[in-house]
């Protein structure tokens, strides 16, 4: 692996896939290396916390075959931890290795957070899914599990939930939430997905914290909530991710939540780029959507390879299918008090639409309405007004 390349992306997660793909596009005669971190090809991560109850198939199917990247001239090496950058001979160590890069896109994306009772030598002692390796693992371990905590109210939580369920154990969420999935769903929205459980294996607790969990004589978890106690066989943490900076910080590169980029993707060097869950964009946001990092990612890889293009925002949206609902979610504000909200139901489907005070759509939810969703990711992220949203979808 050792030698010279015009693009060098560190990561091949969504963002590193995608910022390798388009310098390619962008420039065919660019020599680029794809730095891998992990130990198999490229795949989407997304689908980690939809397959874990089917022992028949990988977690992680690869996105393309390995002839892909022959056929496209991108040469990557799988495994390889980058121990540093030099920004003053633009060059990488990765073990006694040495690379020379003309422009460096930085895609090292996000990792776990932990919680704060959790000491280091206790993380080999319960379960988070964020990459394949994960997956696998709590797979392996659920297979023996009868009771299952999950820390929790978010999506990741929710779609693990399922999967676990589906393999009969007996799930427990908690978390400091009043809801469930509370950034992408309103209130009423979650209670439609709670009522939507199936079955009497599921308990919700809202507004609960783990105090500490200890291992017990019987080889499970003895956990003290602020409220509850209780065993589990498996403790599983799905609490958020941070951006993974500690290559760029260590060679003084600015940091905050994220990689700090400008609208170009770029650093505060002119040849490196960082772009997906790890950097974070002039208005200050650190995105951490599967789909967002691919589009961050592109136009990285194109601006590696010679472009110019600036990258403008959009929302972009969640789509999952958890307890028999189709959920769709884009562009629900932090601050709902400050638009305003209709909300229509209709059977098992609900529309929740949030205006701005100029009666501009900013957001939408949807449940079991995949067309009306369609409509309304296009509305969103056009700006519709609320005559056109109901003269074209009829909503609203």
């Amino acid at each position: 692996m050792s030698g010279s390349y015009d693009v060098v992306v560190v990561g091949a997660g969504s963002a590193g896939y995608s910022a390798a793909a388009a310098a390619r596009e962008t420039n065919d005669a660019s020599s680029i290396l794809l730095i891998n971190g992990e130990d198999r090809s490229p795949y989407d991560r997304t689908q980690l916390s939809k397959a874990i109850a089917d022992r028949t198939q990988s977690p992680a199917p690869p996105l393309h075959p390995d002839e892909w990247f022959v056929e496209h001239r991108i040469e990557r090496h799988d495994g390889v931890t980058v121990d540093a950058i030099n920004r003053t001979t633009s060059t990488l160590s990765a073990g006694s290795q040495e690379i020379t890069y003309g422009s460096l896109v930085l895609a090292t994306g996000a990792e776990p957070l932990f919680p704060k009772l959790v000491r280091p030598h206790e993380r080999g002692s319960f379960y988070v899914v964020r990459n394949a390796r994960d997956a696998e693992e709590l797979q392996a371990r659920a297979e023996k599990a009868k009771t299952v905590l999950i820390a929790g109210m978010g999506v990741l939580a929710v779609e693990i939930a399922q999967q676990l369920a589906k393999m009969g154990k007996r799930i427990t969420l908690a978390g400091a939430t009043p809801q469930l999935m509370p950034r992408q769903l309103s209130a009423r929205a979650g209670e439609l997905l709670e009522e939507a459980r199936t079955g009497g294996k599921h308990k919700l607790l809202f507004q609960e914290e783990i105090i500490s969990f200890e291992k017990n004589k019987k080889h499970s978890w003895s956990v003290e909530m602020l409220k509850h106690s209780s065993h589990f066989d498996m403790v599983v943490f799905c609490i958020g991710v941070e951006a993974r900076t500690g290559l760029a910080t260590a060679a003084n590169l600015p940091t905050d939540a994220g990689i700090l980029v400008d609208d170009h993707l770029r650093t505060e060097e002119p040849n490196i780029f960082a772009a997906g869950d790890c950097a974070q964009m002039p208005d200050g946001r650190v995105s951490y959507l599967w789909s967002e990092a691919a589009a961050q990612g592109r136009f990285a890889g194109m601006n590696a390879a010679g472009a110019d293009e600036a990258y403008s925002f959009r929302e972009f949206p969640l789509w999952t299918n958890v307890f028999g609902l189709d959920l769709f979610s884009v562009g629900k504000p932090r601050k709902p008090w400050d638009y305003r909200i209709d909300e229509f139901e209709h059977g098992n489907r609900y529309t929740a639409l949030y205006w701005s005070q100029d009666d501009i759509l900013r957001g939408a939810i949807v449940l079991n309405d995949r067309e009306i969703a369609a409509g309304l990711e296009t509305a969103v992220a056009e700006g519709w007004t609320r005559d056109r949203v109901r003269d074209e979808l009829s909503v609203g």
